[in-house]
């Protein structure tokens, strides 16, 4: 199997980019982890069982350190949680994260789709998931969505969990970028973990704490479901530069109400700007990133003239579903969105695109 690629590959390309790639924090780490990195002991394993680690997670989530597992990325927790439980045809409502195809395709199974349309901007269909989860063995799903940014309610949560638990089937809800959310608490399903022993919940330090270089990422499930993944877990997967950021990370308050409310401002300010612009689409989010669709042209010329310019954007095409029209651009700070704002429109004086009486949807 071909490595599937993903956002943040800026090592193929030569300059300073601006990385429009990749879904990351634009205000950056918290200042003050130089100091707990500095405290690291590197002359010591990392401890097995990662007790305090666990601890501060697990208040930070509101359950006991029984409920935590932590892993390399989020990624780690989503090939372990496919293993563990031997699944060969989870639902997955798509376009969405590549790695959830891809560990499924590693052990032998394959997935079951289900395709988000467009004319409903790429939102989960409730009743879709509800009727074709009798074809599968399982069920993934974003929550929020990555490339659509759309999410959906806990109270719909709830209803396919007691489905799948009819059915006796695993689900893994992966909620990586949920803290961006203006109004997260309507979509985390952090509350019913106690309810339901098979729902496990995936987030990552990475995207919202600005450190895709740490490497860290928990789930939270039932006692009985974590002792099954931490049975078929490598040990020592965390280092001990993300276990001691990790420890003091989750206490944070001030630095994730200020990532909250600076990164929906520039959620708006984008939507508003990129749909001045005549040859794209915007499609709604609720998150740090938004999928576009070019009216004509591909991504191919799109991406080229961009990179001219500095800015590495998100060749979309490779996601299920989606095709050289669509592209992904992250949400920065002002000063890179007004940049990519800028170069977009510059594309038309360049010819690179065609102008409004010219294109065709």
């Amino acid at each position: 199997m071909k490595p599937y690629e993903h956002g943040g590959n800026i090592y193929d390309y030569q300059g300073n980019l601006i990385d429009f790639s990749s879904n990351i924090n634009p205000l950056g780490p918290p200042e003050w982890i130089w100091e707990a990195i500095k405290e690291v002991d590197l002359s010591r394993y990392p401890d097995i069982k990662y007790r305090r680690l666990k601890e501060a997670i697990a208040e930070y989530v509101g359950c006991d350190r029984e409920n935590i597992i932590v892993g390399n990325g989020a990624a780690e927790l989503i090939h372990l949680f496919v293993r563990a439980f031997k699944l060969k045809k989870p639902l997955i409502p798509s376009p969405s994260f590549l790695e959830y195809e891809r560990a499924v395709k590693l052990n032998g199974g394959e997935p079951v789709y289900l395709k988000l349309e467009e004319e409903e901007g790429f939102k989960v269909n409730f009743a879709k998931v509800l009727s074709k989860i009798e074809e599968a063995d399982s069920l993934i799903l974003g929550n929020p969505n990555n490339p659509t940014g759309q999410g959906i309610i806990r109270e719909e949560i709830g209803i396919l969990l007691k489905k799948a638990e009819l059915m006796n089937i695993p689900v893994l809800i992966d909620e990586a970028f949920i803290e961006f959310m203006k109004d997260y608490k309507k979509y985390e399903a952090l509350p019913l973990v106690k309810k339901h022993d098979k729902l496990f919940v995936v987030r990552a330090v990475t995207k919202f704490f600005g450190m895709p270089g740490i490497r860290l990422g928990y789930g939270i499930g039932s006692p009985s479901l974590i002792q099954k993944l931490e049975e078929y877990k490598e040990p020592w997967t965390v280092n001990a530069f993300a276990e001691a950021v990790g420890r003091w990370l989750f206490k944070d308050r001030e630095y994730i109400e200020k990532t909250r409310e600076y990164v929906n401002a520039e959620i708006e300010y984008m939507l508003f700007s990129l749909r001045t612009i005549d040859y794209l689409v915007a499609f709604d989010t609720k998150v740090n990133f938004i999928l576009l669709k070019l009216k004509a042209g591909t991504v191919d010329e799109v991406k080229e003239k961009l990179l001219k310019k500095g800015i590495l954007i998100r060749d979309a095409s490779n996601f299920r579903y989606l095709d050289k029209r669509f592209f992904r651009v992250a949400v920065k700070r002002r000063e890179d969105n007004m940049c990519l704002i800028e170069a977009l429109r510059g594309l038309y004086e360049e010819g690179v695109m065609p102008d409004k009486e010219r294109v065709v949807v």
